[in-house]
C-alpha cells in the first residue's frame, strides 16, 4: 500500500517481523523511488491549453505544474505509472517471487544483491532470477541464499506518450481543466470529488485501478 503522505517514492510493504516475531517475507517492496523523472509526457502545454482553451502565457508556469500534479495524483490513485519514469525497488529478506510495484513495466535494467555492509554483487538474469509477466512483472529468485540481505531492482514503469490508454489521457485532461477553471473563485461551488479526484476523472480511470494486498 502506499504511505499515508502520499509520497510518490514511497512504496510500503509486508514487513519482515509480525506481531508473533516470526520473520514474513516480504513479496512487495519495502520502499520504492523514482530515479528519473518522465521526459516524455502524455500531455503537453500546447495541447493543455487549446482544451481549456487559454490563448496568453501568463498561465503556462502554473498550468504545467497542474498538468505535472495531476499526473502524480492518478498514479497514486490507480498505482500505475502514467508516464514512463526509471524506478528503484528495495526489498528486505526478499521472497521466492518478488513483485514489481506500480507499472506498466518496461526493461529491467539491474537487479543486485546487497550485504547489510551495503557491498553489492550483481545478479544474473537466466541464472541467479528469472524475469516473469509482462506489463506487470516479478522477480523470481533461484536461490534463496540471499536471505538476509536486500534485492535492489532498477527498472522502466510507465506510459509513453505513444501507448497511454485514451481514457487515462482523457482523465488528465478533465482534472487540469476542473482544477484550473475552479481556481480562486468562491462564487463556485465546492467540486465533487472522491479519493482526491474528480468523479469524472475517476469513471474514466475505474478499469485501470489495480489493488495490491
Amino acid at each position: 500500500m502506499f504511505d499515508s503522505a502520499y509520497n510518490t517514492g514511497s512504496y510500503i510493504g509486508r514487513r519482515y517481523d509480525s506481531i508473533t516475531g516470526v520473520w514474513t517475507p516480504s513479496v512487495y517492496p519495502d520502499e520504492t523511488r523514482i530515479l528519473t523523472q518522465a521526459s516524455d509526457l502524455p500531455i503537453t502545454l500546447a495541447q493543455m491549453k487549446s482544451v481549456l482553451p487559454v490563448y496568453e502565457s501568463a498561465d503556462d508556469n502554473y498550468i504545467t505544474l497542474l498538468i505535472d500534479a495531476v499526473n502524480e495524483q492518478i498514479s497514486r490513485y490507480i498505482g500505475i505509472d502514467v508516464v514512463q519514469v526509471v524506478r528503484q525497488s528495495i526489498w528486505y529478506r526478499p521472497y521466492k517471487i518478488n513483485y514489481l510495484p506500480f507499472g506498466v513495466h518496461g526493461s529491467i535494467t539491474s537487479v543486485v544483491s546487497r550485504a547489510e555492509d551495503g557491498t553489492d554483487t550483481a545478479l544474473v538474469e537466466g541464472t541467479d532470477y528469472y524475469i516473469q509477466g509482462l506489463d506487470y512483472k516479478r522477480i523470481k529468485l533461484d536461490d534463496m541464499g540471499i536471505d538476509g540481505a536486500f534485492l535492489v531492482a532498477t527498472y522502466q514503469s510507465g506510459y509513453t506518450s505513444a501507448n497511454i490508454p485514451a481514457a487515462m489521457k482523457a482523465a488528465i485532461f478533465q482534472e487540469v481543466a476542473l482544477q484550473y477553471k475552479n481556481r480562486q473563485d468562491a462564487n463556485l461551488p465546492a467540486r465533487v470529488s472522491m479519493g482526491g479526484l474528480s468523479i469524472e476523472a475517476r469513471h474514466l480511470l475505474m478499469p485501470y485501478v489495480r489493488h495490491v494486498i
